[in-house]
């Protein structure tokens, strides 16, 4: 493989998926590179109609671009007409140019989830202009800042709803603790699964955590309002922040790759201005799932996931009448340096290269 290109892939691959899933491969041929996806890596109830591989692809391919600028490289992209049966999403064709240097390519290895509480601190003008810039590139997404400390507040508190599910619900929870990275040095073995550093706990949480992966006694602790208690402590914490940033998009699938394109690009404009992000996806795509009516959610938690995606809706401000759904949505502050970070598998692991 091409060492530049090598490089390419290299931060390619540094793009945010769920649970760090990874749910890519490649196919190199000379200054070709066709993106595979893998949806079976990802969560199976989250990733409905394959739209978070979607959104992960969307992230690396937006990587993958700025990265070949800095290369001297540009990356003449062919997108592919997306179905939950397609398997190649992209094809890419580098053709050598003069190198550009591209600023938002010096924080592409540094961004990371922080799900760490952030200062209860607006954002600037300056901030808030260029995360806007960054967000609205493409012409089927959109993307807001929500900066009202009132629709903050009712946003987040509807999106904590997805952890209570998750605990209540037996499918989700095993699938939630089997995603699980325990320690450090599983972490570096498996490198995908949710690494438990980053879901920056105290130790008394972690030990709570830890029972309850336990089914039954999950299953007791949720009839004393364990569940419902974490929610309210993720949406206490989780509220404190600077603004709420929203992708908007018509829904069809190939959207979602174009909304993780630009979520990429406002996650590495934030990281280079110092500000940390937090997805909040989960009621998302629970709802995409009880809309199409094949989630297996129960009665109790259709009417939640319901109401609190009406509640997020409502606090944004779209029109679902126009066809339009929130795809994405995340929370965005002055966090700090998380605790952990997720390790990534090589570019020679993920590709395979044809002479």
């Amino acid at each position: 493989m091409n060492e530049s290109i090598r490089k390419i892939l290299e931060a390619g691959i540094h793009a945010p998926s769920g649970s760090n899933s990874q749910p890519w491969k490649f196919i190199i041929a000379g200054d070709q590179a066709e993106i595979l996806a893998l949806p079976e890596r990802d969560h199976p109830i989250l990733n409905f109609k394959n739209r978070g591989t979607w959104v992960a692809h969307g992230a690396l391919i937006e990587n993958i671009i700025i990265a070949s600028s800095e290369f001297g490289y540009e990356a003449h992209l062919e997108l592919t007409p997306l179905t939950p049966q397609t398997k190649i999403t992209a094809k890419i064709t580098f053709e050598k140019k003069p190198a550009i240097k591209e600023d938002l390519y010096k924080v592409i290895k540094e961004r990371a989830t922080n799900r760490k509480p952030y200062k209860n601190i607006p954002l600037n003008e300056k901030q808030k202009e260029n995360l806007l810039t960054q967000g609205n590139k493409f012409e089927s997404v959109e993307f807001r800042l929500i900066e009202e400390r009132e629709k903050i507040n009712a946003i987040i508190e509807a999106s904590s709803q997805d952890i209570r599910i998750m605990l209540e619900d037996k499918n989700l929870h095993g699938l939630l603790f089997k995603e699980i990275v325990w320690t450090e040095q599983e972490e570096r073995e498996k490198k995908s699964g949710l690494y438990l550093k980053t879901m920056e706990l105290e130790k008394p949480q972690q030990k709570a955590f830890k029972l309850l992966s336990h089914w039954a006694v999950a299953n007791v602790l949720n009839k004393l309002g364990v569940s419902k208690a974490i929610a309210r402590t993720n949406a206490k914490n989780y509220s404190l922040c600077g603004a709420v940033g929203v992708l908007i998009i018509k829904d069809q699938d190939n959207n979602f790759l174009t909304a993780g394109r630009s979520l990429e690009r406002v996650w590495l404009e934030a990281e280079k201005m110092g500000l940390s992000c937090h997805l909040l996806t989960g009621v998302l795509f629970f709802w995409q799932r009880v809309k199409n009516e094949t989630s297996g959610f129960s009665g109790k938690h259709i009417q939640i996931i319901n109401q609190s995606y009406e509640k997020i809706k409502t606090n944004i401000g779209i029109n679902q009448d126009d066809g339009q759904i929130v795809a994405l949505l995340f929370r965005i502050g002055y966090g700090g340096q998380p605790s952990g970070f997720s390790s990534r598998f090589s570019p020679e692991s993920l590709a395979e290269v044809v002479k």
